[in-house]
């Protein structure tokens, strides 16, 4: 799974550190990993799945832009191939090579404004979950797997906690953006129509 940007590391730590530390007490720090709350809530992995979906449908186009480049480099190192029209089939080759950098550059391009839309909503929801989460267990810093880069040794139980909780708030929270297909699917069968006709 792909790491998401930077800016939910900043996020964590910033949350954090809104947190008035205690001077006699020693120092208290979670772990939040975005990349667990993807794979553990509904509602992140619902709004991941759009960075997913756009990867995959881009990798597709790239992958057939290259099975085309393949097949007239095939047929141009053809023995049978008429030197008349050679020269018209490298041209098409060098036009097509041409526009297969530019959709490889324009798909990076694409993919990171999703990734980082993607990023920014899923802080948007999680960012005031872990805050008040840091606050109730009077923590000062919440560190983040985007900005906890080197890490020799830590309890597995630990690292996972914090977000495991993060992601059961998230799912139960209301009025987010990924929760909107549930009232949705609720409308046909609510009973609110009937009781006017009374």
């Amino acid at each position: 799974m792909r790491l998401l940007a930077p800016s939910v590391a900043a996020l964590c730590l910033s949350a954090a550190l809104s947190v008035p530390a205690a001077a006699q007490e020693a120092p208290r720090f979670a772990f939040f990993s975005i990349n667990q709350l993807v794979r553990s809530s509904k509602k992140a992995g619902a709004i991941f799945s759009e960075l997913e979906i756009t990867g995959k449908n881009l990798q597709e186009k790239l992958q057939a832009k290259g099975q085309e480049l393949q097949t007239l480099q095939q047929q141009l190192n053809s023995p049978s191939l008429d030197p008349d029209k050679k020269e018209a089939l490298a041209k098409r080759y060098r036009d097509l090579e041409f526009e297969a950098k530019k959709m490889q550059e324009d798909s990076q391009a694409e993919y990171q404004r999703v990734e980082k839309k993607v990023s920014e909503s899923i802080a948007k929801l999680a960012g005031p979950i872990v805050e008040q989460l840091a606050k109730e267990q009077k923590i000062q810093m919440v560190f983040s797997d985007q900005s906890v880069q080197i890490l020799s040794w830590a309890d597995e139980a630990w690292m996972k906690g914090f977000t495991a909780e993060v992601s059961k708030r998230l799912d139960a929270s209301e009025g987010t953006p990924a929760a909107a297909p549930k009232p949705a699917a609720a409308k046909p069968a609510a009973p609110k129509p009937a009781a006017p006709k009374k």
